[in-house]
């Protein structure tokens, strides 16, 4: 345990973390698999406990990283054909793409800033934003303020992590990758519970009578 907390100590202090932040947040926005809230939480933990990283460093480059995987997923969204049929003949694929698209149309720029904190719905939402040519200045003025928010959020848990745990910082990383998790899980079943409510509420309605129908 202590060679582990020890490789951590080291590498967080290395300058080279932030290129190494900025690498993986960025591909997380376009590949999911990438644990970007993982590496900024332990990060901000990290700001706590020692002199490196700083948090005033770490702040602006969580930033710059998400909105460059945001703005790389839009336009690969714009040539995305191929790779959005593949994605949508699974199920999830297809909801969470169906998700993004309908919340595009319906509340625009809203569904950019929610969506980063959704697991897989910045990828979609992102990708969707190309394929329907959402206008392109729109796009990063949105993702600037949903990365400003996701990463003031990340760094945050990290940082109260370090605060409440100084003498076992990777507990307080794993408490708030655990938080963080649960949080992001709670907001995505109450997406899900919200758009079947409405479906059923579509579904209900009773159609219109034609005019002149007797």
């Amino acid at each position: 345990m202590e060679s582990v907390l020890h490789l951590v100590e080291v590498v967080v202090s290395s300058p080279w973390l932030y290129v190494l932040l900025f690498a993986v947040v960025a591909a997380d926005s376009v590949l999911p698999v990438f644990p970007g809230e993982t590496v900024v939480i332990t990060a901000g933990a990290y700001a706590i406990v020692q002199d490196a990283p700083s948090a005033w460093i770490l702040l602006p480059v969580t930033i710059l990283a998400a909105v460059a995987g945001d703005l790389t997923a839009h336009h690969l969204g714009r040539g995305a054909g191929p790779l959005a049929r593949r994605i949508r003949r699974s199920r999830t694929g297809d909801r969470l793409f169906t998700w993004a698209e309908n919340g595009l149309h319906t509340r625009g720029g809203a569904i950019i800033v929610t969506a980063r904190f959704i697991p897989g719905g910045r990828t979609a939402t992102s990708l969707t934003s190309g394929m329907i040519r959402y206008p392109r200045p729109q796009f990063l003025g949105f993702a600037l303020l949903a990365a400003t928010a996701w990463a003031l959020y990340n760094i945050g848990i990290g940082m109260a992590g370090g605060y409440l745990f100084r003498d076992q910082p990777l507990l307080g990383v794993v408490i708030g990758v655990g938080l963080a998790l649960v949080i992001s899980t709670v907001i995505e079943k109450v997406r899900i519970a919200r758009e079947r409510r409405g479906r059923s509420a579509s579904e209900a309605s009773p159609e219109p009578e034609l005019l002149g129908s007797r």
